[in-house]
């Protein structure tokens, strides 16, 4: 072998060796952000359904580690819902997040609405427009009865959604 192509083979293999070792970060980068993106709906069992009150909505905060593009956090609280039972046993869960301005919406037993102080948003318990500026009604979330050692429990999907538009669009 002669020592022009001996020195081209050596920086071939050099070269092949370097683009290696770049790409593998960048894979790994380019597919957990892929991996992040199909991330399934997280459920949370948040009550038994022997204590809830029929029609009295109660608030529930959500508890879990938040993720977000560089820092991974302790577990926090990362929202609420209302959860309210009906005569029936069946539930309804609410985002206690107002689709206006993403305030925390409370609840008004005395008039038996839902309440955002922020811009006077008002929701009627099934979670409807009553009066104020929001652009649609409570976001509404999946919620089932499960059944854990011989006990209801209530299991709810929580998410998060765009505020200030009409639609109900996902951000998680």
């Amino acid at each position: 072998m002669r020592r022009r192509k001996f020195l081209k083979y050596c920086t071939s293999v050099l070269s092949s060796i370097y683009a290696i070792i770049l790409a593998v970060p960048a894979l790994g980068f380019l597919f957990s952000t892929l991996k992040r993106g199909q991330q399934e709906k997280e459920t949370y069992e948040l009550a038994k359904l022997n204590d809830l009150e029929p029609g009295v909505p109660q608030r529930f905060t959500i508890i879990d580690r938040r993720v977000d593009a560089w820092t991974k956090y302790p577990s926090g609280p990362i929202g609420s819902v209302w959860i309210s039972k009906n005569e029936d046993e069946s539930i309804t869960a609410f985002s206690s997040t107002c689709p206006h301005l993403g305030c925390v919406v409370d609840y008004v037993p005395g008039d038996k609405v839902f309440f955002c102080p922020c811009h006077a948003a008002t929701f009627e318990s099934n979670g409807s427009i009553v009066s104020g500026p929001q652009p649609r009604g409570m976001d509404e979330l999946n919620a089932s009865i499960k059944t854990i050692r011989g006990e209801k429990w209530i299991v709810v999907e929580y998410e998060k959604f765009e505020t200030g538009i009409a639609e109900k669009v996902s951000i998680n």
